[in-house]
C-alpha cells in the first residue's frame, strides 16, 4: 500500500459537533413540518453529513487495509439502521389502524410494504405525491422516503468509490478519486436542476436528484485532511453555516421547489460547518456550541427523532382533524418525538451496535429478522384489502335516472369494505398499472381500447385525468351505441398547454396530439372544455380565481375542428380543499357538512358555451346538475360516495347516474346517438 492514503488514518477523530449539526436539523424539520408546513433544509444536512461520515468509514478502511469491504460495510450499515427504522414502522403501522381512517387504508399498506423495503421515494415518485400537501393529513410512513434514498445511496457508496480508490492507489494519485466523485456530482446536480424545474414533485424524492447532496459530503471527506483554516477564516464559515441554515425555512418562499439549486444553502451550510470544525486547537464558537453534550446527545438520535416525530403529527392531525396543531399539540408531538426515540435508542439500537464487526453475519441475521416479518406482514393485510374490497356493495338502487341529484345528510349505512376501497374507485383509464395514461414525467402518447373495441367507429378521450375519469361512462355508452373509445390522458396534462406546473412534459404532449389524432382520424374528440379552482395552486388561476377556459384549450379546438373532426367540451368539476370521502366517513350523520359552495369553483354560466357557433364543430356539454345543486357540490349521494379523492368522480358513481348523465348529453347534443 502506498502513502497516498496515510493522510486519511490520521483522521479518526470523534466529531461532536457534526452531531450537533444533525440534533440542528431535526430540530429544523420538526419545527417546520409542525407549524409551517414548509421543507427546512434539515434532511439535505442528513444527506451531507451521511456522505460525509460513511467516506471517511471508507478511506480508513481502505488507509489502513489496502481495499474496501463492500459487504461489511452494508452489515455496519444495516444494525445501525434497521432495528430503530422497523420498530418505528411496524408501530407505526398497529397505530394507523386506531388513527388512520379506512379511506386512506389502501395507501397507508402501500407504503407500508415500500418502506419495509426502502423504496419509499419510489412510490412518491410514481404516485406524483405533493410533500407539502395542504388538507389532509399525510401518508403516516411519508418520512421513510428520506431513509429509503440514504439506504439506497449507502448500497452505491461502495460501488462508486471503490474502483476509484483502486486507480487512485495505481496511479499514485488521490486526482482520479477526486475526479470520479466530481462528475458523477456534476451529473447528479444538473439532472436535479432540470427534474426540478420540469417535475418538482417528482424531483423531490428522486435518488438521481438527490445523490449530489450526499456526493458533497464525500468531497468533503477526501478533501478535509487538506483544508487547512486559520482560525478567523474557520470562525467565519462556521457562522454563515449556521446563518444559512437557519435562515432556509425562516426566509425563503415556500413556493420554491426543492431540490434543485435552492438544495445548495443547507448542503453548503453543512459543508461549511463540517469544514470548520476540522482541527480541533482551531475549535470556533459556533463549533464549541454545537459540540454541547445536549445537543451531542440529540444528535446521536436525530434521525429516530425524525422517524418518530412524522407518524405522531400525522396521527395528531387525525385525530384533532386539522393540520393546524397550534402551539401546544405541536410541543407534545415534539416531546414525544424525543422521548421515543431515547427509549429506542438505548432500548433498540444499542444492543444491536454491539455485534462485532467481524460477525457480519449476524448483522445481516439481524436485519432480515426485522424484514421479512415486516414485508410479510405488508402483504398479508394487503391480500385482505384486496379481498375486502371484492365484497359487493347491496345498493338500494342500482341506476338513478332523475334529472338532477340532492343533498343528502344520512351516510350511516355506508360499507366499511366500500369506504376503504374507495381511493381506487376509479376507471381503467386512470389506473396507473395498466399503462393507459402518459405519467406526469413522460411526453410519449399512450392509448387504451374500450367500448365496442370491434367498431370502425371511433371517439377520443384526450387530455388530463379529468377528462379520463368519463371512460366508464363512454364506454358504456360506446357498447350500446357501437363506438370504440380510445383514451389518450396524460396525468395533470390538459389538452391545451397554458400553466401546467411547470411541466414542460405537458408541452412537448400537447405539441404531437393534434398529428396523432390527424392520423388517428376519429369521429369525435372529448375533452374538458374549463379549468375549475385547484385549492393547491391558484396560480393556475390567476385572474380569475372560479372557472376560466384556458387559451389553449381554444387554440386547440380550432386546430381539431380544422381537421374536420368535431370536439366536445365537457365542462370541469368542481376541486375539494380536502377529501371529501374521509369528511362523509368522519360526518356520517351529517353528510351535507361536506358540500363545498359552489360559487367557490365554478361560475354561473358555462364560460365554454361562448365558443359554440365562434369555433367550427365545437360542442359544449355540461353535466354539473349531476354533480352540484341548490348552490353546493356534495361528496354523498344516494349511499354512493361521489369523490375517490379531492378531484376525481368514482366511477360506481358515474355508472350509476349514467342513465341520468344519458339523457342530458341526448338533451344537450345528438352526435353520439349518432353513431
Amino acid at each position: 500500500m502506498n502513502k497516498t492514503f496515510d493522510v486519511y488514518t490520521l483522521d479518526n477523530k470523534y466529531r461532536k459537533d457534526i452531531q450537533g449539526v444533525r440534533a440542528i436539523g431535526a430540530m429544523l424539520v420538526l419545527v417546520f413540518h409542525i407549524w409551517f408546513q414548509k421543507v427546512s433544509g434539515g434532511v439535505d444536512v442528513f444527506f451531507v453529513v451521511s456522505g460525509f461520515l460513511m467516506t471517511g468509514m471508507l478511506l480508513r478502511q481502505y488507509a489502513r487495509d489496502g481495499n474496501i469491504k463492500p459487504f461489511h460495510f452494508w452489515g455496519g450499515i444495516i444494525k445501525r439502521v434497521a432495528p430503530s427504522a422497523y420498530v418505528v414502522l411496524l408501530t407505526t403501522f398497529i397505530l394507523s389502524y386506531f388513527f388512520v381512517p379506512p379511506v386512506y387504508w389502501v395507501a397507508t399498506i402501500h407504503e407500508f410494504i415500500f418502506s419495509a423495503g426502502h423504496l419509499e421515494n419510489l412510490l412518491l415518485i410514481r404516485r406524483e405525491v405533493d410533500y407539502l400537501q395542504i388538507g389532509d393529513p399525510a401518508s403516516p410512513f411519508q418520512q421513510y422516503w428520506a431513509l429509503s434514498i440514504q439506504v439506497q445511496f449507502y448500497a452505491f457508496l461502495p460501488l462508486l468509490i471503490g474502483p476509484l480508490l483502486y486507480i487512485s492507489n495505481k496511479m499514485k494519485s488521490l486526482i482520479p478519486l477526486m475526479l470520479g466523485v466530481s462528475i458523477v456530482f456534476f451529473i447528479s446536480f444538473v439532472y436535479s436542476l432540470v427534474s426540478t424545474h420540469f417535475t418538482p414533485n417528482t424531483a423531490y424524492f428522486n435518488p438521481l436528484g438527490r445523490v449530489w447532496e450526499f456526493l458533497v459530503g464525500v468531497l468533503v471527506a477526501i478533501f478535509i485532511p487538506y483544508i487547512k483554516l486559520n482560525k478567523k477564516t474557520a470562525s467565519i464559515i462556521s457562522f454563515l453555516g449556521v446563518f444559512i441554515l437557519f435562515s432556509i425555512g425562516i426566509a425563503f418562499p415556500s413556493d420554491w421547489n426543492f431540490p434543485g439549486y435552492v438544495a445548495l444553502f443547507p448542503v453548503v451550510s453543512a459543508a461549511f460547518i463540517i469544514i470548520s470544525g476540522n482541527e480541533p486547537e482551531k475549535r470556533t464558537l459556533v463549533n464549541r456550541l454545537l459540540s454541547n453534550r445536549y445537543l451531542v446527545m440529540l444528535g446521536a438520535m436525530s434521525f429516530t427523532i425524525y422517524l418518530w416525530h412524522w407518524p405522531i403529527l400525522v396521527f395528531f392531525q387525525h385525530y384533532y382533524e386539522t393540520t393546524n396543531l397550534g402551539v401546544v399539540k405541536g410541543m407534545t408531538i415534539v416531546v414525544l418525538g424525543v422521548l421515543l426515540a431515547s427509549i429506542t435508542t438505548w432500548l433498540i439500537e444499542k444492543p444491536f451496535r454491539k455485534i462485532p464487526k467481524s460477525r457480519v453475519c449476524i448483522s445481516y441475521i439481524a436485519g432480515f429478522s426485522f424484514f421479512i416479518p415486516s414485508v410479510t406482514l405488508g402483504l398479508g393485510a394487503k391480500y385482505y384489502i384486496e379481498n375486502l374490497h371484492d365484497v359487493k356493495v347491496d345498493f338500494k338502487k342500482s341506476a338513478f335516472e332523475g334529472g338532477k341529484i340532492s343533498i343528502q345528510d344520512d351516510a350511516s349505512n355506508l360499507n366499511y369494505g366500500y369506504v376503504t376501497a374507495i381511493s381506487n374507485d376509479l376507471g381503467e383509464t386512470m389506473d396507473r398499472d395498466n399503462g393507459c395514461a402518459t405519467v406526469i414525467t413522460e411526453s410519449k402518447i399512450s392509448s387504451c381500447y374500450f367500448g365496442d373495441t370491434s367498431s370502425e367507429n371511433v371517439v377520443a378521450l384526450v387530455g388530463g385525468s379529468h377528462i379520463g375519469q368519463w371512460e366508464p361512462f363512454f364506454s358504456i355508452l360506446g357498447n350500446e351505441y357501437g363506438f370504440k373509445v380510445i383514451s389518450i390522458i396524460k396525468n395533470s396534462c390538459s389538452l391545451g398547454y397554458e400553466i401546467v406546473e411547470g411541466n414542460d412534459t405537458c408541452k412537448l404532449w400537447n405539441e404531437n396530439i393534434v398529428d396523432y389524432l390527424s392520423d388517428l382520424s376519429p369521429d369525435l374528440v372529448i375533452t374538458n372544455s374549463t379549468r375549475s379552482n385547484r385549492p393547491r395552486d391558484n396560480r393556475l388561476v390567476v385572474g380569475n380565481p372560479v372557472e376560466f377556459v384556458p387559451a389553449g384549450h381554444v387554440e386547440k379546438w380550432k386546430e381539431i375542428s380544422a381537421l374536420g373532426i368535431p370536439v366536445m367540451g365537457i365542462r370541469d368539476n368542481p376541486w375539494f380543499e380536502s377529501d371529501p370521502s374521509y369528511c362523509v366517513w368522519k360526518n356520517r350523520h351529517e353528510a351535507s357538512l361536506c358540500a363545498r359552495p359552489i360559487e367557490e369553483v365554478l361560475l354561473s354560466v358555462n364560460p365554454a358555451d361562448a365558443y359554440v357557433g365562434e369555433i367550427p364543430l365545437f360542442i359544449s356539454i355540461d353535466f354539473t346538475e349531476l354533480i352540484c345543486v341548490e348552490g353546493l357540490c356534495p361528496a354523498y349521494f344516494d349511499e354512493r360516495l361521489m369523490w375517490s379523492d379531492t378531484h376525481h368522480l368514482t366511477r360506481n358513481y358515474l355508472e350509476y347516474i349514467t342513465p341520468s348523465l344519458k339523457t342530458s348529453l341526448e338533451h344537450q347534443t345528438s352526435i353520439i346517438s349518432g353513431f
